[in-house]
């Protein structure tokens, strides 16, 4: 939308988001949430208004808008992904984009290179897989002092990168995470393990890969260890539990992680915000935030 025409049907808009009837209110909410990126200027000026009521307004719509925006962004990365993985870290930094919007992506990058670099520096010439491992937890859990957030599991920031950073505690997939991206710059094959109800990782063997638990300063796992802490779950133990979970995978994974957080603290509109991010990585070509609209 760039002719003056189109334009001037925004500010018309923008002016109905008081009109008296309440009806003609949330047609005009309706049409300006479908417009997007395109009323965003145009609403960002609103907010500074010296009208109080058309700045709640144009705040609310801004609002939700938000969630459409970065549901086109997911989608763009789900594209990306067709036929092959997405790209976890950029799924990773727009999940964090949802929970901070205002959070800095190339801080989050810098942080990651700042590791790789060290472990780098760390890692003895032609280490083996074993001296890599140990490697890099001593770095990160060790030397960094990132450790598993026990005491408040739920807590929604143990699933955003920043916050993670940050404060140096995380949830098993988020540390687990970390551990992937830190050693994907180095073109280290670790990867992720979704073991039921405990997320780990491991150095990826043809035949005798190793396991390990970031949740828990990076201990060592047996084969037999995996299969006990499936089972301490209450589930039967399956091979293919030890197989590399998809990067799309470990996104839902997050994702559903933080939905059951938001519903436990009555916050139903980001855990169907994020069901919907869930659709698009599963779906792309659907469109969950898609609203029909008439012109008024």
């Amino acid at each position: 939308m760039s002719n003056q025409k189109a334009l001037g049907q925004i500010s018309y808009l923008i002016q109905l988001l008081t009109d008296r009837d309440e009806f003609i209110r949330e047609k005009v909410r309706l049409q300006l949430i479908e417009l997007g990126e395109d009323a965003l200027p145009f609403l960002e000026m609103a907010v500074r208004s010296e009208e109080v009521a058309l700045r709640l307004q144009a705040q609310e719509v801004i609002n939700a808008i938000f969630p459409k925006k970065l549901g086109e962004k997911f989608r763009q990365l789900a594209h990306k992904g067709l036929g092959r993985d997405v790209d976890l870290e950029a799924g990773i930094l727009l999940l964090m984009e949802f929970g901070y919007p205002d959070s800095k992506p190339e801080a989050c990058r810098e942080n990651l290179d700042s590791l790789a670099q060290r472990l780098e520096q760390n890692l003895v010439p032609e280490a083996n897989p074993s001296q890599v491992v140990s490697t890099l937890t001593h770095l990160l859990f060790q030397q960094e002092h990132f450790r598993g957030n026990q005491k408040n599991y739920l807590d929604p920031d143990n699933s955003y990168l920043n916050k993670v950073l940050q404060h140096k505690t995380g949830l098993p997939i988020t540390l687990s995470t970390l551990c992937i991206l830190v050693a994907s710059r180095l073109g280290l094959p670790i990867v992720g393990v979704g073991l039921p109800g405990h997320y780990i990782v491991k150095y990826n063997l043809p035949k005798n890969a190793i396991y390990f638990d970031p949740f828990h300063q990076g201990r060592l796992l047996t084969r037999a260890d995996c299969i006990q802490i499936v089972e301490q779950f209450g589930q039967p133990f399956e091979e293919h539990f030890l197989s590399q979970s998809t990067h799309r995978e470990t996104l839902i994974r997050m994702m559903n992680n933080l939905i059951q957080v938001y519903q436990g603290s009555n916050e139903p509109e980001k855990a169907e915000t994020l069901s919907g991010y869930i659709k698009i990585l599963l779906n792309p070509s659907k469109n969950p935030f898609s609203e029909n609209t008439r012109e008024i």
